[in-house]
């Protein structure tokens, strides 16, 4: 009898969470009780430098666009460095011939013998529609903050997990209930699966040294994600850490990550008169190592989905400080138990929780405490096995009426 074939889909490889957590599925997998393959619809400089050698061996990768017409312009987007006349090739002419074009290569893939596909950005569904096997999507940010401001986009997942999916995943369990609650019609299609965190692994990467060409000599503060002030917001960060500069502060701020919005956010610490202050170290391969060394972990996003950084600051012994923004957050840090909540967008209170967290000696205590016993209890280690479960449970619904055709 022949493994089952699980077919996983991303659209590119950014040096950024979903990417983290899709590798430690695919590497927590069980690889003998499956055949995986992955289709990446661009190629990219972090798929190659650093994604690549960390997939398993046995994971079949194609990229269904390598060619430079027709990703040479995206990247340029993705940077915000695509010009006018990019714009008009890359939003204009080009999307009329790109579609249908992945539709035909991503379904030569599949028609290779594969019996589920996970569309791991909910970005195929837009390219190929239903599909003749199960598909199962990954909502990876927060449904609630689409029905603030965000209409438009909370009809189109409406339409997607309505179908295109069999089974739609999120991430938290508030995620799973505002979803339930949005899209009604959708509810016995989704399910919670936590991400797949390596813990152990996280806790021996946190001992390793830091790069020391951008490392400080002194105490710093840390906080880690790709530069993109759409969903980050660093501009909170600075602003609170300016303000504690002009306290008496005697930490330094590094910024662990890089992305669209470095130059503006440097521009911003220049105007903040804190740019002597505050390092930008760019990506780090070892994120935990520069978490694990840092005097607390500051967190200052919009909206998340289960912000894995939160989780590797609990899973190293970090003190933590976030954003209580839609979803991740919260349930991670047990209600403000295993780290501290402020508001988002609130510079003043994010400051003080800051320095609250670097202070109160017998706060910090209580803090690690808590976060030590609660990461233990999050669910982790189940994670593969139910997301096995749940692939096999669709399989063998899809085969059940072909069995039945072919036997009456």
């Amino acid at each position: 009898m022949r493994k089952p074939r699980i077919l996983f889909h991303v659209t590119h490889f950014l040096h950024g969470g979903i990417e983290t957590s899709l590798v430690s599925l695919l590497a927590a997998l069980d690889h003998e009780g499956f055949e995986v393959g992955l289709t990446v619809t661009y190629p990219s400089e972090a798929l190659e430098t650093h994604f690549r050698a960390r997939l398993p061996a046995s994971v079949k990768l194609q990229v269904l666009a390598p060619e430079r017409w027709l990703s040479h312009c995206r990247q340029l987007k993705k940077a915000r460095k695509l010009g006018p006349l990019g714009k008009v090739y890359e939003e204009l002419l080009l999307p009329p011939v790109r579609k249908p074009l992945m539709n035909r290569r991503f379904r030569r893939v599949l028609a290779q013998g594969y019996d589920v596909v996970v569309d791991y950005d909910m970005s195929l569904s837009r390219i190929t529609g239903p599909l003749p096997v199960p598909m199962i999507g990954y909502q990876h940010f927060s449904v609630a903050h689409l029905d603030r401001g965000h209409r438009r986009k909370l009809r189109k997942l409406r339409h997607q997990c309505k179908t295109d999916y069999d089974a739609v995943v999120m991430l938290t369990d508030s995620m799973l209930n505002d979803a339930r609650a949005l899209i009604p019609e959708a509810a016995d299609k989704l399910v919670r699966l936590y991400n797949t965190i390596d813990l152990d692994n996280i806790r021996a990467r946190a001992n390793l040294p830091l790069d020391a060409a951008v490392a400080p000599s002194g105490p710093y503060i840390v906080s880690v994600g790709r530069l993109e002030e759409s969903q980050k917001d660093f501009t909170a960060l600075l602003h609170a850490y300016a303000q504690l500069v002009q306290e008496g502060i005697e930490e330094r701020l590094v910024l662990v990550g890089d992305g669209a919005s470095r130059p503006q956010l440097e521009a911003l610490a220049r105007s903040l008169g804190i740019a002597g202050r505050v390092t930008f170290a760019g990506f780090q391969s070892n994120p935990h190592a520069w978490i694990r060394q840092a005097r607390l972990l500051a967190f200052s996003s919009k909206m998340e989905g289960l912000p894995n950084v939160l989780l590797e600051g609990l899973a190293v012994g970090q003190v933590v400080v976030s954003t209580d923004c839609p979803t991740g957050p919260r349930e991670i840090l047990d209600d403000g138990r295993a780290g501290l909540l402020v508001p988002v967008g609130d510079a003043a209170q994010l400051a003080a929780a800051i320095r609250q967290g670097l202070q109160d000696a017998p706060l910090r205590e209580a803090l690690l405490a808590h976060a030590a016993r609660h990461i233990e209890q999050m669910g982790f280690g189940p994670t593969a096995q139910a997301f096995s479960v749940l692939a096999g449970r669709l399989t063998q619904r899809a085969a059940a009426p072909a069995a039945a055709a072919a036997t009456a």
